[in-house]
């Protein structure tokens, strides 16, 4: 952060020499000379108009380097400020890209799964890792990750932009209506149904693209 101030700072000192070449180079293109002439008789009405100038720009010049130094410290503290909120976030935010990247691998999961029942079997073997301990696989944990995982994938609503949740709502949803095809009762109709539009979601919502948007959120990098 130091480096970041220190060329903060040089900018600042950059961009007030640019200026001031600048009007060195405009005063000559005007015809002002710096001579040393002592049989030609002192002007002292245009040396009162140039000083007049002088001063004006100077003025401007100082006005304008205030202006950017007020800019840097307001700047400054605005990039650490927005550094902090995203180290705070960071780790609400990697477990919903986490959980997104599961997301596909269930679905290649889903992709051969036969009857409802594999579903149970094929969810908690994609999602287990998710839990703080490792357990083994029981079908009395299946209601458990299913509410751990749509609701690591909800958040995104409220931790990433507007795209990422447009994309991941769809997956959402598709997930909420394959887990229902598990409850007795239903259909195998119903439960092809269901697997198809979660295939479905997984290819529109263009998961590569949603990956790459919350890897830019997610880089501590870049400011």
């Amino acid at each position: 952060m130091q480096i970041k101030l220190k060329s903060k700072g040089f900018l600042c000192f950059v961009v007030v020499l640019c200026l001031g070449l600048f009007f060195l180079l405009l005063m000559y293109q005007m015809g002002f000379r710096i001579t040393y002439a002592p049989d030609l008789e002192s002007s002292w009405d245009a040396i009162s108009g140039t000083a007049s100038w002088v001063s004006v720009i100077v003025s401007i010049l100082g006005v304008i380097a205030s202006f950017l130094a007020v800019w840097s410290a307001i700047q400054v503290p605005k990039k650490i400020a927005e550094r902090q909120i995203k180290v705070d976030l960071f780790e609400k935010r990697y477990r919903v890209y986490r959980t997104l990247i599961l997301c596909d691998f269930f679905s290649s999961l889903v992709y051969i799964s036969k009857e409802p029942e594999d579903i149970k079997e094929f969810f908690y073997k994609s999602f287990h890792d998710l839990s703080e301990s490792a357990k083994m696989f029981q079908y009395n944990l299946f209601a458990v990750k299913y509410i751990q995982v749509t609701e690591n994938l909800a958040e995104s609503k409220f931790l990433f932009s507007e795209d990422v949740w447009k994309g991941v709502y769809k997956i959402v949803n598709s997930v909420q209506n394959l887990v229902e095809t598990v409850k007795e009762g239903m259909s195998k109709e119903e439960f092809d149904k269901a697997k198809q539009d979660y295939l479905d979601a997984m290819k529109s919502c263009e998961l590569k693209l949603i990956l790459n948007k919350m890897e830019e959120e997610l880089n501590l990098t870049k400011f």
